[in-house]
């Protein structure tokens, strides 16, 4: 007699091909919320331009999201991971009694590679958007931990490492965000903005001037 097939594996597969139909549909949306924010800013981002954006229904948009605040929360939390597994890649290679010079150099490197993925959302991101307290917090941390690599990579090669390191990382984000973000920099390559702001950072941090305390 042949044995019954049990209900749990039948109904296994297409639990998850629901399951991968919802990402796939959330994951949609939230794209789609992500270039709408660019293009057009916080003003432009509402359901109904998201769910057209998507091809989806503003039903499917309100089975997964409350509201657009909701929808931004996720665009905001995925582009502060890719921040910080790019900026924490960068500060990996960087190490105590490394050349002061080659880590200006990874530094300004590094915040104009985080700055040229798309300029136009990290714009919105970054002077449009409500952000939250906990979001803050976070990319407050993520500045704290750079900061403290670099100091850290400087310590054997400069004075006051964590002034230094602190002014450096500073510098770095305010000239890649003017140039790539805010677009009111000179219209100049990736490359010759490297350049310049190392050769201009490289002479500040070699420098053995006195220097104040951060404490």
């Amino acid at each position: 007699m042949p044995k019954k097939r049990s209900k749990k594996n039948t109904k296994r597969p297409v639990r998850s091909a629901l399951q991968s139909r919802s990402k796939s549909t959330v994951d949609t949306i939230v794209k789609a919320a992500a270039r709408i924010l660019a293009e057009g800013g916080w003003p432009a981002l509402n359901t109904n331009a998201i769910a057209e954006r998507a091809g989806v229904s503003i039903g499917s948009v309100y089975e997964y999201f409350p509201n657009k605040q909701a929808i931004l929360n996720v665009i905001i939390d995925r582009h502060l991971a890719t921040g910080e597994a790019k900026l924490a890649e960068a500060a990996s290679a960087l190490s105590s009694g490394d050349d002061a010079d080659d880590v200006v150099e990874a530094v300004v490197a590094g915040f104009i590679q985080l700055h040229q993925d798309d300029p136009r959302l990290h714009r919105a991101l970054s002077s449009e958007v409500p952000i939250s307290p906990a979001q803050r917090r976070r990319i407050e941390a993520l500045r704290s931990k750079i900061v403290t690599a670099v100091a850290s990579a400087l310590s054997e090669c400069v004075h006051d490492a964590e002034l230094k390191a602190t002014l450096l990382v500073e510098t770095a984000d305010a000239l890649a965000h003017r140039w790539f973000v805010d677009k009111v920099g000179l219209p100049v390559s990736a490359n010759t903005m490297a350049g310049e702001a190392s050769n201009m950072l490289k002479r500040y941090v070699s420098a053995d001037g006195q220097t104040g305390s951060l404490k």
